[in-house]
């Protein structure tokens, strides 16, 4: 299964020993790569494995501090005219979009058409709107990018790369926020892009789609080459054993057997609730219990975990929180906080951590009046607690005076977790708790959750993984049209079920209700 670099020349990408170091830390060290033309190449390891840090090199992003890099056997010199001038095109894992650009302007972004010297902002909007079409989705090109959600962001990156018309196109983690249809969309148009003699380069933490769409795969682990593999030749365990160095098995079925119906009070009760997105909703959470939120995109996951902490304005119904004898009203974020509610939100990067902060001030968030005496933050107390945490989540590295913008993406994920810990929330509430997360970290949130519900938190998780909301819930309630359209329990739950759910309801009666409100 493991092999060589082939000899075959000339290769669409061949890196040959590339080194790659900010400061002392060594991002990539004596790797080398060949990726044929018109093959899909996937490049895995777990977070921090320098995955990302490959494809800037790769893209001309990055200089290598040794080493080569050739584009159709032509030396890459760095930056992005050179990197264009290659017929490269990059899809960020972390969207490179400008908020208060349309979705034209932003597709458009240095390859603007012109008529008389002048933007021709027509043949701009037909571009997108024929780049969208392409994508498989609906998305006015007039609209300012701030104001999508971040599953039509993704598809917005994904519509400026080809806007290239690229003879590489390198995406990174380009899934992560999209519904199982809409990564079958996505992965159907590769397979096209492929077919029509496009390189394509492909880092992914969803296995599933590196053994549909690719041939090969490079395996990194701590910044070094581990082996390439033939994926015909490849099961997923072999993968996941050369990407995190330990064997991984599935333990879904075994965890789901165990699961009991043996929860504590009711903590959180929703009732009759209407917000924007959100159509006269119920539902309750058990102290000990996770109840997971399916549904398709646009379905009103996120809406209704928003509207559920105060986030979004609500027109009817209440919500409140219930324990040691007490019942609380949450009426805003704030008072959600202060009732014991934690929140990760979907979108990390502007929502769940401060990226220009050190790894400590992060953790310490929501527990400075904790910290503090006389108005001041006590130091010793601040570097203890962040050294603990950052043990609690097992962080890699567990340097926490680091700066959380140069973390992996899964290594941010379990500080926006892990800050909450030192709260003792009675309410977790987690949307994509794992989106751009590799398999080993994954596995560690994962245990994380399940050792909330062991101490009676209870616990609400909104995920596009089928596969992660089948293995963490105890129950699942399916959204569509901003309405729950029915509930799974653990054992009766699988992934047709819920799609089915997710797909067939008529909620038109609501939605004219809702007109009313």
């Amino acid at each position: 299964m493991t092999s060589q670099i082939p000899a075959s020349s000339p290769a669409a990408i061949e890196a040959t020993g590339v080194s790659k170091h900010f400061g002392g830390v060594h991002a990539l060290e004596d790797v080398s790569i060949r990726i044929d033309s018109g093959t899909c190449h996937a490049i895995v390891g777990a977070n921090g494995a320098g995955k990302s840090t490959l494809m800037k090199v790769l893209a001309g992003l990055y200089t290598p501090n040794e080493g080569q890099v050739l584009v159709s056997g032509q030396l890459l010199s760095g930056g992005t005219v050179a990197s264009k001038a290659a017929g490269i095109a990059l899809v960020h894992q972390e969207l490179s979009l400008c908020p208060d650009l349309t979705v034209a302007e932003n597709i458009c972004v240095g390859t603007t058409p012109t008529k008389h010297g002048l933007v021709d902002r027509k043949a701009m909007r037909s571009i997108a709107a024929a780049l969208c079409a392409r994508l498989g989705v609906n998305i006015d090109p007039d609209t300012l990018v701030g104001q999508l959600p971040a599953t039509l962001q993704q598809f917005v990156e994904i519509a400026k790369a080809l806007r290239l018309d690229p003879q590489i196109l390198i995406l990174d983690e380009p899934t992560a926020s999209l519904t199982p249809q809409e990564t079958d969309q996505l992965l159907d148009l590769l397979e096209s892009l492929r077919d029509q003699g496009v390189t394509i380069v492909y880092i992914s933490h969803r296995l599933r789609e590196i053994f549909k769409l690719c041939s090969r795969a490079t395996v990194l682990r701590d910044g070094r080459l581990v082996e390439h593999l033939d994926l015909a030749e490849t099961t997923t365990d072999r993968l996941v054993e050369s990407m995190v160095g330990q064997k991984l098995l599935d333990q879904e079925q075994h965890e789901r057997e165990e699961k009991t119906d043996s929860f504590g009070e009711v903590v959180l009760s929703v009732d009759n609730l209407w917000a924007p997105g959100v159509f006269g909703t119920s539902l309750e959470v058990c102290a000990g219990e996770v109840l997971g939120l399916g549904g398709l995109m646009g379905s009103g996951r996120s809406e209704l975990v928003r509207a559920i902490l105060g986030l979004e304005p609500r027109s009817r119904g209440s919500v409140t929180l219930s324990y040691d004898g007490h019942r609380r009203t949450i009426s805003s974020y704030r008072s959600a906080v202060r009732s014991g509610v934690a929140f990760v939100p979907e979108d990390r990067r502007t929502e769940g951590v401060l990226l220009a902060r050190s790894v400590r001030e992060n953790l310490a968030l929501p527990s400075l009046t904790a910290l503090s005496r006389f108005g001041q933050i006590r130091t010793k107390a601040l570097k203890k607690m962040a050294t603990g945490l950052a043990g609690e989540v097992n962080l890699r590295p567990a340097n926490t005076s680091a700066t959380v913008k140069l973390l992996s993406g899964g290594n941010q994920q379990k500080v926006a977790f892990g800050r909450w810990l030192p709260t003792n929330p009675r309410l977790f509430v987690l949307d994509e708790p794992t989106a751009g997360v590799d398999v080993g970290a994954k596995a560690e949130i994962h245990e994380l959750v399940r050792s909330l519900t062991a101490k009676g938190t209870a616990v609400i998780v909104v995920s596009s993984d089928l596969e992660e909301l089948l293995s963490l819930s105890d129950r699942i309630a399916v959204l569509r049209d901003g309405t729950i359209t029915g509930e799974l329990s653990a054992t009766e739950a699988d992934q047709q079920a819920i799609v089915r759910l997710g797909t067939h309801h008529d909620t038109t009666h609501q939605r004219k209700e809702a007109a009313h409100v």
